[in-house]
């Protein structure tokens, strides 16, 4: 059964599809915690709900669904997971760089 996390992020719906939805958005957001990882779009409906696979060497892929909505301030980010692994306070440290 997934695990549902949400975050707060003072940054648009627009912003944080950017930083989730772009290697450029995810490379500032994951850093070097990226560098192994591959990743595999299922769906995308921007800028409001993503859905990927990823997966590091030969280990064992996760789905990942995020749902993007506005929220007063900025955006609520809602991620169902079966394993978290999903950093979510790097995201919304990133939006921050995006939104400055």
């Amino acid at each position: 059964m997934p695990v549902r996390r949400e975050v707060e992020i003072e940054a648009s719906p627009e912003e944080v599809w950017e930083t989730i939805a772009t290697d450029e958005g995810r490379e500032r957001w994951l850093g070097d915690d990226d560098a192994g990882r591959r990743i595999l779009v299922e769906s995308a409906d921007a800028p409001s709900r993503l859905v990927w696979w990823w997966w590091e060497g030969d280990g064992e892929a996760t789905r990942v669904e995020f749902l993007v909505v506005p929220a007063p301030g900025g955006a609520r980010v809602v991620v169902a997971e079966e394993a978290p692994a999903v950093p979510l306070a790097r995201l919304a440290a990133a939006c921050a760089l995006v939104a400055a």
